[in-house]
């Protein structure tokens, strides 16, 4: 019973400090022009993602803001990387390359779990 007690306080502190980050970066873009803001279904999508990749293990990306308004997960590797974007309309555009020239791409709704499972199964590849 301790054990699942544990697990249920690590994985608050994760949603916690990944809802911080994406706080932060709402913070930072507030200002921004109307047509490059992000939309506040872009962070929910967001959070939802990444509590699907940290439940299977998947690494915790960096977060950006893109030029156009959505929100950029990035993962580097020492041979590529690979780049997952959410603009808040439930859809997640997925792309990854390594050096050896292959490259990965795709796009899934958040909605569609046997896509978004076949679009995480490509990115755990990479690790």
């Amino acid at each position: 019973m301790q054990l699942q007690h544990s697990h249920h306080a690590l994985e608050n502190t994760f949603r916690y400090s990944l809802q911080q980050e994406l706080f932060e970066l709402q913070i930072k873009t507030k200002n921004t022009l109307p047509s490059k803001k992000i939309p506040d279904t872009a962070y929910n999508d967001t959070l939802f993602l990444l509590e699907i990749m940290y439940n299977t293990g998947i690494p915790i990306p960096n977060i950006n803001r893109t030029n156009h308004g959505s929100i950029s997960l990035q993962w580097h590797t020492e041979d590529g990387a690979a780049i997952m974007e959410l603009c808040g309309d439930g859809l997640v555009v997925y792309n990854a390359y390594s050096d050896e020239d292959s490259k990965d791409d795709g796009a899934c709704l958040l909605s569609d779990s046997a896509a978004l499972d076949e679009l995480l199964g490509s990115l755990r590849c990479i690790y």
